[in-house]
């Protein structure tokens, strides 16, 4: 059972990540086992260090830290319902990454924990828009696809310009054969 100071400090934990984290995402964890929450656990420590966090809570704490975060509980109400946990990143992991964490973590494990929803950049998402969320590239790819586009026409012109002084060059070879046939 938790003592007043800790439910005031998981609250203000759950309050201060719904005001300043990129993603935070509710999950239901019903039907799951401490070993599979365990094993999630660790292995999102492994991907993320201390850069993401899942805390489980009574729905009357996360209220409670929704309100505290001056949000409005109605618009979370579908998403605080059930067994919930709270799923929350810094600043330095992408957001995109650590929903696809989330969402390949459940197909891994008889999709347990399940994604109800929450909150990316201040906007509220269900559990049919974090699917579509989480098949988006990362922003490592999506940056590695932007310098991939900019590369193309660079090396398009780079094999122009080789193309061309190739046969420049098969010219000059091919009169210097002439010349050499005819001395």
């Amino acid at each position: 059972m938790l003592t007043k100071e800790k439910k005031s400090a998981l609250i203000d934990e759950i309050s201060s990540a719904l005001k300043t984290s990129p993603i935070v995402v509710f999950t239901d964890f019903s039907g799951m086992p401490v070993a599979a929450s365990n094993k999630m656990r660790m292995e999102m420590y492994k991907q993320f260090g201390d850069n993401a966090t899942y805390r489980v809570g009574r729905n009357t704490l996360i209220r409670t830290a929704v309100k505290k975060a001056e949000l409005s509980v109605q618009e979370y109400s579908a998403l605080i319902d059930g067994s919930t946990g709270v799923f929350y990143i810094n600043d330095s992991v992408d957001p995109i990454e650590a929903l696809k964490f989330l969402t390949e973590f459940a197909k891994k494990n008889s999709n347990r924990p399940v994604v109800k929803g929450g909150m990316l950049e201040g906007v509220i998402f269900d559990a049919k828009q974090a699917a579509e969320y989480a098949k988006l590239p990362s922003k490592q790819q999506l940056i590695a696809m932007v310098l991939g586009s900019l590369n193309a026409p660079i090396s398009g012109l780079v094999n122009v310009m080789a193309g061309t002084l190739k046969k420049v060059l098969y010219a000059l070879n091919a009169v210097k054969e002439q010349k050499e046939k005819a001395e």
